[in-house]
């Protein structure tokens, strides 16, 4: 085990023990669902996630959806501050049929993203001057996402911390200039 965060030994050892990789039609991908279904570890992410970057104490969590949205809010609550809640190129409530409409902040991740890139959405409302934002996410592997997403945060004048991920995949460069810290790296999981 090669988790840079030793004091979440315990939590980074259930999460590779839960972990497999899963051979489809299509290729191969990661296998997280054991990490969902055992209440015990569930229990450990909130904690351990907020563990990450405890020292730049956030006031504001932010997840991305899908997996964004069940890691997210159990840090929040884990460490008594609000969520926000990140979508994907959809329409958001109160952007269609003549409604008035929060003003949104977007942003988009490069072409080569996920074959073709895509766009982030938040109503800008939910971030204000004075908010340090965290980041948190199932995995973090190109950093096109976070980009995104902290572009979003230092237009609504708010204060980017980082990402706090389970699995940090990202090349050093990546990791250091969104001050990603991971529950595990992509070497801590089972071949």
């Amino acid at each position: 085990m090669t988790s840079r965060q030793g004091g979440l030994g315990a939590v980074a050892r259930r999460l590779a023990d839960a972990f497999t990789w899963r051979e489809t039609p299509w290729g191969t991908f990661a296998d997280a669902s054991e990490w969902w279904h055992d209440p015990e570890l569930l229990a450990m992410l909130g904690p351990g996630l907020g563990a990450l970057h405890a020292d730049a104490r956030p006031t504001l969590i932010v997840g991305i959806e899908t997996r964004g949205l069940v890691l997210g809010p159990i840090t929040a609550l884990h460490l008594g501050v609000g969520f926000v809640e990140i979508r994907k190129d959809r329409r958001i409530v109160g952007e269609h049929r003549g409604l008035a409409a929060d003003p949104m902040l977007r942003a988009a991740t490069p072409p080569e993203y996920q074959d073709g890139g895509l766009t982030l959405v938040v109503p800008g409302r939910l971030f204000r001057p004075g908010d340090r934002v965290l980041l948190v996410d199932e995995w973090i592997e190109t950093g096109a996402q976070a980009s995104a997403v902290r572009r979003m945060v230092t237009e609504a004048g708010a204060e980017w911390i980082g990402a706090a991920v389970v699995v940090d995949a990202c090349a050093p460069h990546v990791r250091a200039r969104l001050d990603v810290r991971g529950l595990l790296t992509e070497d801590d999981l089972p071949a």
